[in-house]
């Protein structure tokens, strides 16, 4: 039982922890080709979006929103409109809603197992209550006890299979 607790617990711990710096690198990435292309500090921008990507719900929107309605009070609309489109619609939605489950289920699959955290809302949800609770640190510690919780019922699961089964 300990062997399946361990493996359990550390391929969570690598999904979760592992899909949040891709996709952290990822964002940060797709967010400078869109700077790149308004003229302004392409690593500024993309170092503050990939770091901005690990705080849940609000991430990347805490950049491009300030950024894009800046360059419009300065009367740059299109500038603007380029850095919305690469904010809103390749960042917040392409890569929060598709390209992300599809870094996780990679992530998953590679360790040779289904996963709860196939679904985003435990990662998403286990990183807010590590913020909450525990600060920046959060960021990795809510994650890694959703981790553990999940392998501790895995394995009540396979230990009591019989039982759970009678009820």
């Amino acid at each position: 039982m300990d062997d399946i607790l361990f493996n359990q617990f550390s391929n969570l711990s690598i999904t979760l922890v592992g899909s949040v710096f891709i996709i952290a690198l990822l964002q940060g990435a797709v967010f400078s080709i869109g700077v790149m292309m308004v003229g302004l500090p392409v690593l500024y921008f993309g170092i503050a979006m990939a770091l901005a990507s690990f705080i849940p719900v609000l991430g990347g929107l805490i950049i491009w929103l300030p950024l894009s309605l800046y360059l419009y009070a300065q009367g740059q609309t299109t500038d603007a409109m380029i850095i919305v489109l690469f904010g809103a619609i390749l960042i917040g939605t392409v890569i929060d809603h598709f390209v992300r489950p599809m870094i996780i289920q990679k992530f998953s699959k590679s360790s040779n197992q289904s996963s709860a955290l196939d679904h985003t809302l435990i990662t998403v949800l286990s990183t807010l209550a590590g913020i909450m609770q525990f600060g920046i640190l959060g960021l990795f510690i809510g994650p890694i006890i959703a981790a553990m919780a999940i392998s501790i019922f895995d394995v009540y699961a396979i230990k009591y299979a019989d039982s759970l089964d009678r009820s």
